[in-house]
């Protein structure tokens, strides 16, 4: 499958961008642009390819050391896409989930071939891929440009600093813009887990369930979807109290090119201390106040 637009439309044109405040991704240059976005759209339709036809099917499923689900479509999409890439660019560098890191220089890939397993193997549609470009910036790597792709729904945003585009499989494109929203009580509130359930054990639950009692919607539609959600202006906070760095790192440029901004648990930088809370902004003062308590 192949995600592309057909032409340039109107929902395309830059949109103004909502609120000044610290951003964790580097910016992409035109160059990078026209080199890696289509790219990307490569290593969708592969990483689909790989995945969908296992999805529904049954397939086995494995538990990791952290006791973590993993399926032959985990594994098999994250191979398929590392070829991918060591034909394509072979002095990158590759941060797999599955099959570990290829050492490397001046870009490095970071693939979660399917974010939420769990929801894979139980039949339901919110799982993903993410996969993230970086680009080496004083003396660290940093995100650049981020994919968050959905198989079974055929669609993937794709974001940079300058915007994120929500692509279809039917050919369609459009910009992907948060909305505003700056009261919890008016707030849809998405969350990957109940942090009462394990797993993800977070800090001071009081406070947490006193942000999802007072939105106006609160559900547990998380893992990538609940970005996508964010993303595309259909929810307003999305909490993550602990990830690992390949969930979030795709993650934070889609949603700062969406016009959003992240953060992690404790505020600050996400990269540096793998969580996540995302906002269009307003609330997230708001929250970060509420967990500071």
């Amino acid at each position: 499958m192949q995600l592309h637009a057909r032409a340039t439309t109107p929902e395309l044109r830059a949109l103004p961008v909502l609120l000044i405040a610290q951003r964790y991704s580097e910016s992409l240059s035109v160059a990078e642009e026209r080199e890696f976005v289509p790219f990307m759209h490569e290593l969708i339709a592969i990483a689909f390819a790989s995945i969908r036809p296992l999805f529904l099917s049954g397939t086995a499923v494995s538990m990791k050391s952290d006791a973590s689900p993993v399926t032959l479509a985990d594994r098999n999409a994250e191979a398929q896409m590392r070829g991918l890439i060591e034909r394509r660019y072979p002095t990158h560098a590759i941060v797999g989930e599955e099959h570990g890191v290829k050492a490397g220089r001046d870009y490095r890939w970071v693939i979660d071939p399917i974010d939420g397993t769990r929801a894979f193997i139980t039949h339901c549609f919110l799982f993903g891929t993410l996969i993230a470009l970086e680009r080496w910036e004083r003396d660290a790597y940093r995100p650049v440009l981020g994919v968050i792709g959905h198989p079974a729904a055929g669609v993937a945003l794709i974001g940079h600093q300058r915007g994120t585009t929500l692509y279809a499989s039917d050919g369609s494109a459009r910009r992907a813009q948060v909305r505003l929203c700056d009261r919890l009580e008016d707030a849809t509130v998405l969350a990957t887990s109940h942090w009462t359930s394990g797993e993800q054990p977070a800090p001071k639950v009081a406070r947490i369930e006193e942000i999802a009692q007072r939105a106006k919607l609160y559900r547990t539609w998380g893992d990538c979807f609940g970005y996508f959600a964010l993303a595309t202006g259909a929810a307003d906070l999305m909490l993550d109290p602990r990830l690992g760095y390949w969930d979030v790192a795709a993650i934070v440029p889609v949603i700062e090119g969406a016009g959003g901004i992240v953060s992690a648990w404790g505020g600050g930088d996400p990269l540096a201390h793998p969580s996540l809370i995302a906002s269009a902004g307003p609330l997230h003062s708001i929250v970060l106040s509420l967990l500071s308590d």
